[in-house]
């Protein structure tokens, strides 16, 4: 099979000549600058850096590297080109006036100030000015790069516009603590301000999708809903507010692509799966196997025949401290419960920066070599 081949297969439910695997397509499936560096270095592959993601320092992960851990995907990723405003060279405020700040370790940006977070009324919400969704730049070369790939139809190809949600925006401009507690007790706030990002994020898809959403098999959406125990609200709230409005998002997209929908949560999901294979996830990532309740195994029998999975190598414990023989025994284990159909190998959210190269070099090697 080809890439590509490989990957169709998998995704519809059928039988791979060897188990997918996937790096760099998505912002949510990519590697820390400081690990990939690293990987470059031990390769001897000289590469200028180039970020996929600004404040959580992910990189653009280069052709040769893609080569040689011959992975089967290949990303068309919207370029993050919306204007800032730079205060240091450890601060800056983005579109949304979302004010960031490196800290000492310099692994990422932390978000230190909300624009909507000091206020308590849905009329001062009201005046918020909300940024432009269409930045001219973020599509340049994208529909080229996308060609591209269709015409040589070796690799499976992946878009993303990068920072793609509507649940976690919102709460971005409003700060997580007081979102969660407008839920509850303010929920026109919610609502309005759930409206407004669906509608800048559709623009955003429209602007994208426009240009490459004939040619991608795949495309992305990370929205966190979960934490480590539980989903960050109980499913009958999600239901009730959150799911209508990515209900929408989702059938937007799907009016623009035939791709398949790859959709991102970490933490503890299960309650709230019937919900997204309801509405249209075909492919869900990361499949945070140490949190509560997502045992590969259990998600596989209960729900394998409706879903595609996509992650499941632990970044918290094996990749960072564990030894080559703990990641090829942690690969093995993951193709076993999950695999061969209806799996796409890759880390459980990005590679981090503790991560050894030698353990990511490791995971794609060992993935190559199982057989089923």
């Amino acid at each position: 099979m080809t890439p590509r081949e490989r990957v169709l297969a998998t995704i519809n439910h059928k039988t791979p000549d060897r188990i997918v695997t996937e790096l760099g397509s998505t912002n949510c499936t990519s590697i820390a600058r400081k690990t990939y560096d690293r990987v470059k270095k031990i390769l001897g592959i000289q590469a200028e850096d180039q970020l996929l993601m600004e404040d959580f320092q992910i990189s653009i992960v280069d052709e040769p590297v893609l080569e040689f851990l011959g992975t089967d995907t290949r990303g068309v990723p919207a370029h993050q080109c919306f204007e800032k405003k730079v205060i240091n060279d450890r601060e800056f405020i983005d579109h949304f006036g979302i004010h960031f700040k490196m800290p000492d370790n310099e692994l990422y940006y932390d978000m230190v100030h909300h624009p909507l977070q000091d206020m308590t009324e849905l009329a001062e919400i009201r005046e918020y000015q909300w940024p432009d969704p269409i930045a001219p730049g973020a599509v340049a070369g994208c529909r080229e790069r996308a060609q591209k790939l269709k015409e040589e139809n070796k690799y499976a190809i992946v878009g993303d516009i990068v920072d793609s949600g509507i649940f976690e925006p919102a709460h971005y401009l409003r700060g997580f603590q007081n979102f969660l507690t407008d839920m509850l007790a303010d929920e026109d706030i919610v609502h309005y301000l759930m409206e407004h990002m669906l509608q800048f994020q559709c623009a955003r898809q429209e602007q994208y999708l426009n240009e490459v959403g004939e040619y991608l098999d795949i495309v992305f959406v990370g929205d966190d809903l979960a934490a480590a125990r539980s989903p960050l609200m109980s499913p009958d709230l999600y239901r009730e507010i959150i799911k209508p409005y990515q209900k929408r998002y989702f059938d937007f997209i799907k009016q623009h692509t035939n791709a398949k929908l790859m959709y991102h949560s970490c933490g503890n999901v299960l309650p709230l799966l019937p919900d997204l294979i309801e509405i249209g996830v075909d492919i869900l990532n990361p499949i945070q196997v140490n949190a509560v309740d997502m045992d590969p195994k259990r998600l596989k029998q209960e729900y394998g025949d409706q879903i595609c999975f996509c992650g499941g190598i632990d970044t918290s414990h094996i990749l960072p401290n564990g030894s080559i023989d703990d990641v090829r025994d942690e690969v093995f284990r993951r193709i076993e419960e999950m695999g061969p159909e209806g799996y796409i190998l890759t880390a459980v959210h990005d590679i981090q920066a503790d991560v050894p190269a030698e353990n990511v070099l490791a995971m794609y090697k060992a993935a190559k070599e199982k057989q089923f």
